[in-house]
C-alpha cells in the first residue's frame, strides 16, 4: 500500500480510487480537489439554505463557460490567449474533456475509510471551505491543515506542502501550540488552562518562575521565566519556544501591571514602569513571535489583554488607561496587517475581573501604609464583583475562535463600550464620577 497525495483533478480523482480500493492505500492528501459526489450532497442537504448553496456554487462559475460545446476551444486558439495560459491546445483541451465527463454526472459518494488529509488553501479562489466541509460525513478519519497560499501552492509553495504531507504520513498531528505571557495567575493562569483543556499543548511565561511553572504542571505544558519589559529576552524565549515546541498557534500578550493615582501624582518612574510592562511588553511579544507565525505560512493567532480603561477615560487610571488605549489600537492596526498571512488578533477588554491584579496595584503618590490600605480596598472590591478569570478565559478562547477583533468582556465593558459609541461626552461624565469614589 502506499501513501496518495492529489491535487486539483488528481485529488477529485483521487477520492474514487481510495473508497473503491482502501487496501491499496495508507493515506490520502486532498489539495484543492473536493470529491463531486460529496459536493453534490452537501448541496442537497443544503438546499432549504440558498444563500450557502450559491455561496458554494459561484466559486465554480468558470465551469459553466467549460461546458459550452466549441466555445473555449475557440478561445484558446487565440496567440494572445495561449501565451498567457503558457500551455500547449492539447493539455487545455485535456483539461475541458475531464470537466465535460465527470460534471453533472459525479456517482453517489462512497464512504472513505482510509485516513485523509485535507490542505485547506486560504487564497483558493475555487475550493473554498464549504467544498472541505462536504467531506465530513464521508470519511472516518479527517485531518484538516491550514496554509495561506493559492490554488497552485504546490508550485507556490512546494517545501510548505512537502512538511505538511510529511507531518500528516509520519503520524505527527501537532497540538495547537498556546503561548501566554503573565500565565502563572489571573486571566493570564485560566487561558492557559481553557486551551489545554480543549488538548492545546501550552508554553506559560510568567516573571515568577515558579508560578509560571505551578501553571505549566497544571497544565501538563511547558514554562520559562520571562520579563516582557526586556525586549532581548522576550526575543531568546521566543527563539527557545521555536527550537523546543515549534511555532505558537495562538500567543496571547498578557502580561500587566497595575498602577492608580491622578496624573500630577504620577511620577516618572511610575510611568516608566507601566509603560515598560503594558506596552513596551507586548510590543516585544508581538515583534518576538509574530514573524515566526508569518514565516511558517499556516495561520494563527494574537491575543492582547487590553482593558475597559481603554476607551473609559477616568482621572483615577491615566496612565493604566493610556497603556491600554494604546495596546487596543495596535491591536486592531495589526488585525488589518496580518490578515493576509491568514493571521488574527484579538484585543480582549475585560472590566473588573476577580484576579489578584488589584492586590499588586501601585497607588501613585501614597505611601507606605496608605498604598497598602488602597490595595486591600480594591482588593476586596474585586472579590465582591466576583467575576472570575475563567468566564475571561472563555471568551479569548471563543475569540480565538471566532476570529473576533475587539472583545468587551464583563457587563460594564460592553456598557462603556455602547455608550461610548453614542455619545463619548457621557463616557467621560461617568468617567469621572467613577474616579471620584
Amino acid at each position: 500500500p502506499v501513501h496518495l497525495v492529489g491535487h486539483d483533478w488528481g485529488s477529485v480523482v483521487g477520492w474514487r480510487a481510495v473508497a473503491e480500493h482502501p487496501s491499496a492505500f495508507l493515506s490520502f492528501t486532498s489539495i484543492s480537489g473536493p470529491d463531486l459526489g460529496q459536493v453534490g450532497a452537501w448541496v442537497r442537504r443544503h438546499a432549504t439554505r440558498p444563500a450557502e448553496v450559491v455561496g458554494l456554487l459561484r466559486r465554480s462559475w468558470y465551469i459553466a463557460g467549460f461546458l459550452v460545446p466549441v466555445l473555449p476551444e475557440l478561445v484558446w486558439r487565440v496567440p494572445l490567449v495561449r501565451r498567457r495560459l503558457r500551455a500547449d491546445l492539447r493539455t487545455l483541451v485535456n483539461g475541458l474533456e475531464l470537466y465535460r465527463a465527470n460534471v453533472g454526472r459525479a456517482a453517489r459518494p462512497r464512504r472513505v475509510r482510509v485516513p485523509v488529509h485535507q490542505i485547506a488553501l486560504r487564497n483558493d479562489p475555487y475550493v473554498s471551505a464549504r467544498h472541505l466541509e462536504a467531506a465530513e460525513p464521508w470519511t472516518d478519519d479527517l485531518t484538516r491543515s491550514h496554509l495561506v497560499a493559492g490554488h497552485w501552492a504546490p508550485r507556490t509553495h512546494p517545501g510548505h506542502v512537502a512538511r505538511l504531507i510529511g507531518d500528516f504520513v509520519d503520524g505527527r498531528r501537532r497540538r495547537r501550540l498556546v503561548v501566554v505571557t503573565g500565565a502563572g495567575s489571573g486571566i493570564g493562569r485560566a487561558t492557559a488552562l481553557r486551551f489545554a483543556a480543549d488538548g492545546a499543548e501550552v508554553v506559560a511565561l510568567d516573571v515568577d518562575a515558579e508560578a509560571a511553572a505551578r501553571t505549566a504542571a497544571d497544565t501538563g505544558g511547558h514554562s520559562y521565566r520571562l520579563d516582557v519589559a526586556d525586549g532581548a529576552a522576550t526575543r531568546e524565549v521566543a527563539e527557545t519556544v521555536r527550537r523546543r515546541h515549534g511555532v505558537p498557534d495562538v500567543v496571547m500578550a498578557n502580561a500587566g501591571v497595575g498602577l492608580a493615582g491622578s496624573f500630577l501624582r504620577t511620577s516618572e518612574d511610575d510611568w516608566r514602569r507601566v509603560v515598560d510592562v503594558n506596552l513596551w511588553g507586548v510590543v516585544h511579544t508581538l515583534r518576538a513571535f509574530a514573524p515566526h507565525l508569518v514565516e511558517r505560512g499556516e495561520g494563527g493567532h494574537l491575543v492582547v489583554t487590553a482593558s475597559m480603561a481603554g476607551y473609559f477615560p477616568t482621572p483615577a487610571l491615566p496612565a493604566y488607561s493610556a497603556t491600554k488605549a494604546a495596546v487596543l489600537m495596535l491591536a486592531q492596526c495589526l488585525a488589518a496587517e496580518l490578515e493576509p498571512h491568514g493571521i488574527g488578533v484579538s484585543a480582549i477588554c475585560p472590566g473588573v475581573v476577580a484576579t489578584g491584579i488589584a492586590a499588586t496595584t501601585r497607588f501613585a503618590g501614597a505611601d507606605g501604609q496608605e498604598q497598602a490600605e488602597r490595595q486591600r480596598r480594591a482588593a476586596r472590591a474585586y472579590r465582591l464583583r466576583g467575576y472570575r478569570p475563567e468566564k475571561v478565559a472563555d471568551r479569548v478562547f471563543r475569540a480565538v475562535q471566532r476570529d473576533e477583533v475587539v472583545v468587551a468582556v464583563t457587563p460594564e465593558a460592553r456598557f462603556a463600550q455602547a455608550v461610548g459609541r453614542v455619545s463619548p461626552r457621557l463616557v467621560r461624565l461617568l468617567g469621572r464620577v467613577v474616579g471620584a469614589t
